[in-house]
């Protein structure tokens, strides 16, 4: 399995399917209320090539490793990245401050992702054939020293690259990883071929960025979520699908596809609207949304 993350890895980079249509990929906390068999079914059902997953879903779900290839197989889908490894870098907060925290957002209760362990991630990869893992500096002290970071970045990194997974750094506003130029400058300061940014629409216009701070680090981008926003309601918890609000969404998608072909385009739209519907339904909303996305590169 290590042998097939190596040739996707290095197809990708080499640039050898720029005439390929993209690659879309239903991120987990789209259809929160589908556990990892459901996610599979309606990610399948609805066309989707991909699909993100959490450690806790693969943990829940009982199923053993050659049961998950199996049903990934049956729905002709893949998982492509593990989303979010949370415990690994510094500045986090304490064990107190953990258990006080109240749901985030859209009602998503992020405790438990703390005492989830690199390890933990490294044995989910195994059992799906998961690619990448994402970090991110959820609730971090964005006083914390970007040395710091870089440090445990290169550890991860190298113990990921043991076993052929890339690493992809999401900003986050809030956070000492606040902006996509910080996160570039992270994984340039760490210098590992297996490091790259997860560009996330949402965070990009919430901090303050650009199109063309895009432009700049598309070549660093290692993973995608895409979702739309309103700039009077920016800070609703609550996304848009793609096409529902303000942003330019074809201008960052054709950036991201012309820089890095092989690299998924997800779509994370976290919104108690998808939520207080079936599952098969959100997915087959949200693939609607991303045809018209995709129909504008061409």
């Amino acid at each position: 399995m290590a042998e097939v993350r190596v040739w996707r890895s290095e197809w990708r980079e080499q640039g050898w399917e720029k005439a390929v249509k993209a690659e879309v990929e239903l991120c987990w906390g789209t259809v929160r209320q589908a556990g990892l068999v459901e996610l599979i079914d309606v990610a399948g059902r609805a066309g989707f090539d991909a699909i993100t997953v959490s450690p806790e879903q693969v943990f829940s779900s009982g199923l053993s490793g050659a049961e998950l290839r199996s049903r990934l197989a049956d729905s002709g889908v893949r998982i492509t990245n593990l989303d979010a490894l949370v415990s690994v870098l510094p500045g986090l907060p304490g064990p107190a401050e953990i258990a006080a925290m109240k749901p985030y957002g859209t009602g998503l209760d992020v405790r438990g992702g703390f005492s989830i362990t690199e390890d933990d991630f490294y044995r989910v990869a195994d059992l799906s054939g998961a690619e990448s893992i994402n970090v991110v500096h959820f609730c971090g002290d964005p006083a914390t020293p970007l040395e710091a970071l870089a440090e445990a970045l290169s550890g991860v990194t190298r113990r990921a690259a043991a076993r052929s997974l890339v690493i992809s750094l999401e900003f986050l506003p809030g956070t000492a990883i606040p902006d996509i130029g910080t996160a570039a400058r992270l994984v340039e300061m760490v210098g590992a071929p297996n490091l790259g940014i997860m560009f996330d629409t949402r965070h990009l216009a919430r901090s303050g960025g650009t199109v063309e701070d895009l432009a700049r680090h598309a070549a660093l981008v290692a993973a995608t979520q895409f979702s739309d926003l309103r700039w009077t309601t920016r800070d609703d918890p609550n996304r848009l699908l793609p096409g529902e609000g303000d942003l330019p969404l074809g201008e960052m998608l054709a950036l991201v596809r012309a820089a890095k072909p092989g690299v998924p385009i997800g779509i994370e739209v976290f919104s108690t609207r998808l939520y207080d519907m079936p599952a098969a339904e959100a997915a087959a909303l949200c693939a609607a949304s991303m045809d018209r996305l995709l129909a504008s590169e061409n």
